[in-house]
């Protein structure tokens, strides 16, 4: 990641793990498509590690202000396979937190 990228994500308070890779300045406001940089991913429930990745989807979420426009973070939330076979949970999503919780349309900095 270049310089530029690094002082925009710590101006913007973004969450770390995560790598932008398109921006778009529109009269909506500047969109941010996020995509996540690990490999695997930690189960909640039993902690395993995880490496097989069931399905990818969007999640739109409000961030603070950039310049006086609406800053929108497009995520790429991986959903992944537990393959803890005495694990209750199969699939898990890719947390946001302390970004955001699971259903919050908006990050944590904005609602404060």
């Amino acid at each position: 990641m270049g310089n530029a990228m690094h002082s925009l994500k710590t101006l913007l308070q973004l969450p770390c793990g995560w790598r932008c890779s398109r921006q778009i300045i529109s009269s909506d406001g500047i969109t941010l498509h996020l995509h996540g940089k690990r490999k695997t991913a930690q189960c909640p429930e039993c902690f395993k590690r995880s490496d097989s990745v069931h399905s990818c989807r969007r999640r739109r979420i409000q961030h603070l202000p950039c310049s006086g426009q609406t800053l929108w973070l497009v995520f790429s939330v991986r959903h992944w396979y537990c393959r803890n076979p005495a694990c209750s949970r199969k699939i898990f999503a890719e947390s946001l937190a302390p970004f955001a919780s699971s259903h919050q349309q908006s990050s944590q900095a904005l609602q404060n």
